[in-house]
């Protein structure tokens, strides 16, 4: 179930989506699934092969992805740890996903992993 939908400052769109299951007995394990597909934009490169080189890597987009849990949680708090996780995340990483230059650097990141070398990304001007 989509818990949230969120239109960053950056122009990405967030989805919160639950996925809490029975872990045993009474309680559960509440997790949400926080995801994002970052378009890989060629204005990110310094030039079209790099451009080129990430797309064949990576594809055209790239999901950024974090999962908020909490486990054995009793059916009665479910709804109190759930607004608790999603609270704590719009604290901590709303800022930083909300920043002009969070996709370039994103994507370069997700490169360099895959990749193990550097990369020239330029940030948008705004």
């Amino acid at each position: 179930m989509i818990l949230e939908t969120i239109t960053l400052d950056s122009a990405l769109c967030m989805t919160l989506l639950d996925q809490t299951r029975h872990y045993f007995g009474g309680y559960y394990h509440v997790k949400v699934l926080v995801f994002c597909d970052v378009p890989v934009r060629q204005s990110y490169f310094e030039d079209v092969a790099e451009y080129n080189d990430v797309v064949t890597l990576l594809g055209e987009s790239v999901r950024f992805e974090r999962i908020l849990e909490k486990m054995a949680v009793p059916e009665s708090g479910i709804e109190s740890v759930r607004n608790q996780l999603t609270q704590t995340f719009h604290e901590t990483s709303g800022s930083y996903l909300s920043v002009p230059d969070f996709a370039a650097r994103f994507i370069r990141s997700e490169y360099q992993k895959r990749a193990k070398k550097p990369t020239s990304v330029r940030t948008p001007r705004g």
